[in-house]
């Protein structure tokens, strides 16, 4: 459930707004180390920390994830609203 269709990077994204990641921009052993940290497309996350210059945390599941700002700018996201993401989480679980 997208609170609209804009597509901004994960570095965009303000504290305490969840989101569903879209794509990648990055090569592939980026993509490769993010989907081996469990970021993957259409995974909601929530932004923890940050952003800030030099990162942001961000909740994946039930794991807290830290990553720069260089990498946050290269994953693709569609804001969605918190409740959605909390359907998900009892669904996960």
């Amino acid at each position: 459930m997208h609170i609209d269709s804009e597509v901004v990077s994960l570095a965009q994204l303000p504290y305490g707004q969840c989101a569903q990641v879209v794509d990648f921009d990055g090569g592939r052993a980026m993509v490769q180390r993010m989907v081996m940290l469990g970021i993957r497309r259409g995974v909601p996350l929530c932004v923890v920390h940050g952003p800030g210059p030099r990162g942001t945390v961000v909740q994946v599941g039930g794991a807290r994830i830290a990553l720069g700002r260089g990498v946050t700018d290269k994953i693709r996201v569609a804001p969605i609203a918190a409740a959605a993401h909390a359907v998900h989480q009892k669904a996960a679980a």
